[in-house]
């Protein structure tokens, strides 16, 4: 993918908020889905999240930097007048998901509790987000 504006993310909210939604569909499928690594679930869940914040701040005409960090992302909204629920301030813990888990490594194990705490996150900060669009 190459932006048409190095550094801007491109796009419209509405197509984030799509793109949004698949992954979190895919976390929720992948879920119930005992051959596939809970790591990837989380994976999804926190692209999710970190779509439907942009897709905010898109809609919002606020820059961001290209960046899989959420409390980043979230700071920036903030920032910039919007008010955060608790729930999708809790969207930050899903930052660790974003890279360090997309291939074999040295972390904690991912518990079945943590992989449906990411999904509860994301569906919480998708639907805050689509109350903002």
């Amino acid at each position: 993918m190459n932006p048409k504006e190095p550094g801007k993310a491109p796009g419209l909210p509405e197509e984030w908020m799509d793109h949004a939604e698949s992954d979190l569909k895919l976390a929720r499928l992948a879920a119930d889905d005992c051959s596939i690594r809970r790591e990837q679930v989380c994976f999804h869940a926190q692209q999710s999240a970190e779509k439907a914040i942009k897709a905010v701040l898109l809609s919002e005409n606020i820059e961001f930097p290209l960046t899989h960090d959420l409390e980043e992302l979230l700071e920036i909204a903030e920032s910039n007048g919007i008010e955060l629920p608790e729930v999708v301030r809790e969207a930050g813990s899903l930052t660790p998901y974003a890279v360090a888990t997309r291939y074999p490594g040295n972390w904690s194990e991912i518990t079945q509790e943590d992989m449906q705490e990411a999904i509860r996150i994301a569906e919480l900060t998708l639907a805050w987000a689509r109350g903002r669009l």
